[in-house]
């Protein structure tokens, strides 16, 4: 790109290996860097660099195989940010990891506890939606999951939007190989609940992954609401009127 030049030593583009640029302090000159791959790739100097940079590939796939374990989950959840979020919450996990050197870390031998209360829709998590009233229980040796909703008067309890006559929980359950990305999950609904102001009993939702697994297991519990319409249930499509949270982290 040949360089425009603005006034006297006013330059905005590339000069042989210079570039300028206009910023909101002034004008800027920056010369390309001499420093080749190859340098990156075995100079001394550059061996902070090759950590970060080895921790940093690991650190973003092992937020994927996160990801991927709640996409059933997730199906109608849109958040432009989620890989975003994903990756900076793995990144400060993997700062936890005290067993191996650096260029090693991984986000799954850190504290992945940090994994509960993450948000998947950026809206608002499950615990603001019901006012903290759930609870949940694993048992590693059998694999059961559940998830405890207390008893509620929907209108009362809920942050209902505009429209929707009915609403669902759903608890997902997934067990991940950080390893070998392997993945067993489960997931449960309840049926479609009224919202009204009757009293709505306790609400359990169980399901039960492999036993005696020794992979790290991530519970999170999704509401989401609905129009009823002639007999028919039509999702309300609005990420904001969703709520879908890691409730529980047993790392095993």
């Amino acid at each position: 790109m040949a360089a425009k030049q603005f006034g006297t030593h006013r330059l905005s583009g590339t000069v042989g290996d210079v570039t300028y640029s206009h910023t909101k302090s002034g004008f800027k000159a920056r010369q390309k860097s001499k420093i080749n791959m190859a340098e990156r790739q075995s100079g001394q100097q550059f061996q902070a660099w090759r950590d970060h940079t080895s921790e940093f590939g690991i650190m973003t796939t092992e937020a994927r195989i996160f990801r991927n374990a709640f996409t059933d989950l997730n199906w109608n959840i849109k958040n432009k940010s989620l890989i975003q979020q994903t990756v900076k919450l793995m990144n400060a996990i993997r700062k936890t990891d005290t067993t191996n050197l650096r260029g090693q870390r991984r986000a799954s031998l850190g504290d992945l506890s940090m994994l509960v209360g993450f948000d998947f829709t950026g809206s608002g998590s499950i615990d603001t939606a019901i006012n903290g009233g759930y609870s949940s229980a694993f048992n590693r040796l059998t694999g059961v999951t559940v998830a405890t909703i207390q008893p509620m008067i929907p209108k009362q309890r809920l942050n209902v939007p505009a429209n929707a006559t009915h609403f669902m929980f759903t608890l997902a359950a997934a067990a991940l190989n950080f390893e070998t990305g392997e993945i067993s999950k489960v997931m449960v609904s309840t049926e479609k609940l009224l919202i009204d102001n009757e009293v709505l009993p306790e609400t359990v939702l169980t399901e039960t992954l492999p036993a005696n697994s020794t992979d790290p297991v991530v519970i999170a519990l999704k509401l989401e609401y609905f129009t009823e319409i002639n007999g028919h249930y039509y999702p309300l499509m609005s990420t904001a009127s969703i709520n879908s949270t890691v409730i529980r982290v047993d790392q095993g």
